[in-house]
């Protein structure tokens, strides 16, 4: 038997610096493992503001991703 399961990513992209051409250089950092229940835009843009102030480089995006996994049950 298959199951699905609700897949939750917060990414937050900041800007670090400018390469020689004056092109934007960007850091990633990825959160996987987020509770789909308490993961709503809201809260989300949130966590991203409380990350951004914690950071040394200005936020840029924040990004949620939803997925399924597919699990097989035995």
């Amino acid at each position: 038997m298959l199951i699905t399961k609700d897949v939750k990513e917060i990414k937050l992209i900041f800007i670090s610096g400018m390469d020689e051409d004056g092109k934007a250089i960007r850091k990633s950092r990825t959160y996987r493992n987020v509770n789909p229940a308490n993961a709503t835009l809201e809260n989300v843009h949130l966590f991203g503001q409380a990350m951004a102030a914690l950071s040394e480089w200005p936020l840029d995006q924040v990004i949620l991703t939803n997925s399924q996994e597919i699990i097989e049950i035995m």
